[in-house]
């Protein structure tokens, strides 16, 4: 092959790695989850750059083996800033992935007893429902969901058969994470573990008896929120110890030094020191997103009294589904409202 076809034909690959960049470039901006990821790119970018100049100079000459040298060493540069910047930027966005449910959300203004509650936090509108099944002297419950749930799709779901669920006898509150359903600002882990409080502080106008459940990413923010507040009870369905957990789930190779990759830093086991209100934490050994061990972590580390009931044979996604899990949380909501 000539030397003129081959550079035509490195002119033609650059020009469409260019052009794939380009259209990667602007998909990421327009994701509002991925909006502090461009910054941390080019950061990334003038690390890397610099780290290459400094290479270059150190390693100047025609040498073989410091053309070998320098390439490796380039190489390496190159690899480790931008994957250690992409596993920073992209794995939260990964764990936390706003989305709405619109029909859920006009589907609820005809139910009766699903009141649409808005109001300001700390990241700008919070939006979610209150659900009067049983009027105002009930415990309620306040529900921090999963990352594939919406405020609106869980209690619309729930109010179809409301009296068979664990909650018969409560109210029942849920809020849109901040960038879920209508809520307004950023999803972070900083922001969610606020949130926890803006909504709790909301509720508390309505009533002082409140239950707080968390189900997978949610067991973050509802043990933080009972680590900072006077709550009634805690509930966790497949909780985590910490973001780390999450992490290492996926690719376990967040040790050390590479614990500093893990950007959602929500760390339960810590919470838990502060929580003396009374615990029920279900886990299952089948769950294959959050495992067990990580769940277990947690038990010895609350300060008040903490009952762990392994569900037998669950999967991740089958805890809100299941009669067992519903069974055991209805026991424990009669016990904690039965003692007041």
């Amino acid at each position: 092959m000539s030397e003129k076809r081959k550079t035509d034909y490195l002119k033609i690959t650059l020009s469409a790695i260019f052009a794939v960049c380009c259209v990667l470039f602007v998909w990421i901006l327009k994701q509002p989850r991925f909006s502090s990821i461009v910054p941390r790119l080019l950061i990334a970018s003038v690390i890397a750059l610099l780290s290459e100049l400094l290479l270059l100079k150190l390693f100047k000459g025609k040498g073989f083996i410091k053309r070998t040298v320098k390439v490796i060493l380039l190489f390496a540069v190159n690899i480790s800033v931008f994957s250690s910047a992409v596993i920073y930027s992209f794995a939260p966005a990964v764990i936390l992935q706003p989305h709405s449910d619109i029909e859920a959300y006009n589907a609820l203004h005809e139910v009766e007893a699903a009141e649409e509650i808005t109001f300001e936090g700390s990241e700008g509108k919070i939006n979610g429902w209150f659900y009067e099944a049983f009027g105002e002297n009930a415990p309620t419950v306040l529900y921090f969901y999963g990352n594939y749930e919406t405020a609106s799709t869980r209690l619309l779901n729930l109010s179809q058969n409301y009296s068979a669920s664990a909650f018969d006898g409560c109210n029942f509150a849920v809020f849109d994470y901040p960038a879920y359903g209508n809520s307004e600002g950023r999803c972070t882990d900083s922001s969610i573990l606020q949130f926890s409080l803006d909504v709790y502080d909301e509720l508390i106008k309505r009533t002082d008896n409140i239950i707080v459940l968390g189900y997978s990413v949610g067991t973050g923010p509802a043990c933080y929120l009972a680590s900072q507040r006077d709550v009634r009870a805690l509930i966790l369905y497949a909780p985590y110890a910490d973001g780390s957990d999450l992490y290492n789930n996926v690719i376990d190779i967040f040790h050390g030094p590479l614990e500093k990759l893990v950007a959602f830093d929500v760390n339960s086991k810590e919470y838990a020191a502060s929580v003396t209100s009374p615990t029920l934490i279900l886990a299952s050994e089948k769950d294959e997103l959050i495992p067990l061990a990580s769940s277990t972590e947690l038990i010895d580390k609350f300060a008040g009294k903490c009952e762990y009931v392994r569900a037998e044979g669950i999967t991740h996604n089958q805890f809100l589904l299941s009669d067992f899990v519903r069974e055991e949380t209805e026991k424990f909501i009669t016990e904690v409202t039965e003692n007041e």
